[in-house]
């Protein structure tokens, strides 16, 4: 057996055993048994033998010593021989690690999380299959989700390397359930700067690495090229401008198929403007970059794409469609400073179809270390302090405008979407039939054929074709005006969703920090280390600033462009319908 590796607890930590977590107190050593848990959680043995999962940033690292041969557990009903477990019950501990592997946001919005396979905003670890999966020229990846763990697409031999201290490839195993009276005697032990976990362990202030960085554990080398600036400018605290501003196309959509024809997918032709070269991009390369995206920036708002459809997306309606989303997804992914800049980013964007080329690329984003809470190591902050009661309230009113703004827009989508479909059916079939009324009208006067009669039946026969004519108008009006206007709405639909999460970070890093402050008063915790927490909530603070009012400014330049282009559109419908009454109306200047 090869060494095993050791930590002793920094802090005591509280596990709720249903939830297979290891309750710890500090000073006490314990066995790493698995690393690849991940979302910031190690598994674990204390030495009664209990085995469970408890947070990486409560511990710190021993030498490894060598271990003697196991001795074979005596209870061969619980353990096999291949260390799984056959007395656990599956299914609990499937949704049990679920749990720790996918969130669910307080909204919902495109896709979800489910047993298949998602994509919401979040920390969805499933293996997506469909027939938008990867180009196998591409990448012989067996998914395309970035779920799959880096440590899962490393060589063996890198596995026995930094960073993973020398453990074994990963075991997905579950832990021993701990024993209802068995619990962890590690006593009373405590030392100073003792921290109990008061808040919810799948909080997304933990999942994100929040904590992990709060407390000083996220440690990652940050090159120049990747640093990121806030900065104060009359506007309020914003993002720094990106060095290099360019916009993306996305057009040309082909159907192309793969294996002999038995697979089938649309590529889109996308090219920046800034290397003005095109490369081809399926929806399972947006997906790929999404969830890149997500994971990375724990604070910064990424909408979700389009939804996926499974019957009719061959269709020609549906190509376009789904084409002119993604380029208003892509467009917004190009005016953030931080997240157009990002290598990941450039990587889909400039890379082309050489397959090693891609990989390596690929493998080099899913193994950035800048990611979750690592990436406000790479943040600089202006050095003015912020007063965290005036951040509070306005994080507070953020929210309340995001709640309100979400309810406005689903009300203000229904109405269009119920006027929409009155275009096509109730307006038109309204107006045609007061121009069938009028036709049989103009047949009836029909019947007194004389000279004097004759100017008025057609007059009114033309009236007839008119009314006809704007019946057709009305149906066709939605695709200029209604329909635009929805996708807009339908954007911010997702967009929206993505806040609450990224307040809650703040709502945790400032939770942490008031109870480091209080662990200072009990003399628990140094004032050096306060100020190191508080130095790190600053830089939560000042990102989370710059990104409410990225989307403020955002917002309000949508919204006036959605709402001028309706308005034009309404204006020029309303003068093709006063144009037919106006051809009517001269009609009978002859009568």
């Amino acid at each position: 057996m090869g060494t095993e590796i050791q930590v002793r607890a920094m802090y005591d930590f509280d596990g709720v055993a249903d939830n297979g977590e290891l309750s710890i107190r500090a000073n006490e050593i314990l066995t790493v048994t698995r690393q690849d848990v991940g979302d910031g959680w190690w598994e674990g043995r204390n030495v009664q033998g209990e085995v469970g999962f408890f947070p990486e940033a409560y511990v710190e690292t021993l030498p490894s010593v060598p271990q003697p041969p196991a001795i074979p557990a005596r209870n061969q009903n619980t353990y096999s021989s291949g260390g799984q477990a056959s007395s656990w019950d599956s299914s609990s501990y499937n949704q049990q690690q679920y749990q720790k592997t996918a969130y669910s946001s307080s909204y919902s919005y495109g896709q979800t999380a489910t047993d298949g396979g998602g994509g919401e905003q979040g920390y969805n670890f499933s293996n997506s299959q469909d027939d938008d999966g990867w180009d196998e020229d591409w990448d012989d990846d067996t998914s395309s989700n970035y779920s799959d763990r880096r440590a899962s697409q490393q060589d063996p031999d890198e596995l026995a390397g930094e960073g993973v201290f020398g453990l074994s490839a990963p075991n997905r195993q579950q832990p021993r359930k701990p024993s209802s009276h068995s619990q962890s005697s590690a006593g009373d032990a405590k030392g100073s700067g003792t921290i109990r976990k008061s808040l919810n362990r799948f909080t997304v202030f933990v999942k994100s690495g929040g904590e992990n960085y709060m407390l000083g554990s996220a440690k990652a080398t940050v090159d120049p090229r990747d640093r990121m600036e806030v900065v104060e400018t009359s506007d309020g605290i914003q993002w720094g401008k990106s060095p290099e501003v360019f916009s993306v196309e996305i057009k040309n959509p082909t159907k192309a198929s793969k294996l002999k024809g038995m697979k089938s997918f649309i590529a889109y032709e996308v090219t920046p403007t800034h290397t003005n070269r095109s490369v081809t991009r399926r929806y399972k390369h947006f997906d790929w970059l999404y969830n890149r995206l997500v994971e990375k920036f724990s604070v910064i708002s990424i909408p979700p794409l389009p939804d996926k459809q499974v019957t009719g997306r061959y269709e020609e309606e549906f190509i376009q469609h789904r084409m002119a989303q993604l380029q208003l997804w892509m467009n917004r992914m190009t005016r953030h400073s931080i997240v157009s800049r990002a290598d990941v980013f450039q990587h889909f964007l400039s890379c082309g179809d050489d397959k090693n080329t891609w990989k390596a690329g690929k493998r080099r984003a899913e193994r950035d270390n800048l990611i979750g809470g690592s990436f406000f190591l790479a943040i600089e902050t202006p050095s003015t302090p912020l007063d965290m009661q005036d951040v509070e309230q306005q994080l507070d009113n953020f929210g309340k405008f995001i709640k309100s703004m979400d309810d406005s827009v689903k009300t203000v989508y229904n109405t269009a979407h119920d006027s929409s479909k009155k275009h096509v059916g109730p307006y038109k079939r309204e107006f045609q039939k007061v121009g069938a009324a009028f036709n049989a009208l103009s047949t009836s006067f029909e019947l007194d054929n004389t000279a004097k009669s004759r100017p008025l039946t057609e007059a009114i026969a033309f009236t007839g074709r008119a009314y006809d004519e704007i019946g057709l108008l009305f149906s066709e009006q939605p695709k200029n005006d209604l329909h635009p206007f929805m996708d807009a709405l339908h954007e911010y639909r997702g967009i929206i969703p993505t806040f609450p999460d990224i307040l809650q970070v703040h709502k945790g890093a400032m939770g942490k920090f008031r109870e480091c402050q209080k662990l200072q008063e009990e003399g628990k915790m140094e004032a050096s280390e306060v100020e190191g927490v508080q130095q790190r909530l600053e830089t939560i603070s000042y990102a989370t600033l710059a990104e409410m009012n990225h989307f403020h400014k955002e917002r309000i330049s949508d919204i006036k462009v959605m709402m001028q282009n309706y308005l034009q559109q309404q204006i020029a419908f309303y003068q093709q319908v006063t144009s037919k009454l106006q051809e009517a109306l001269i009609q009978y200047d002859n009568v």
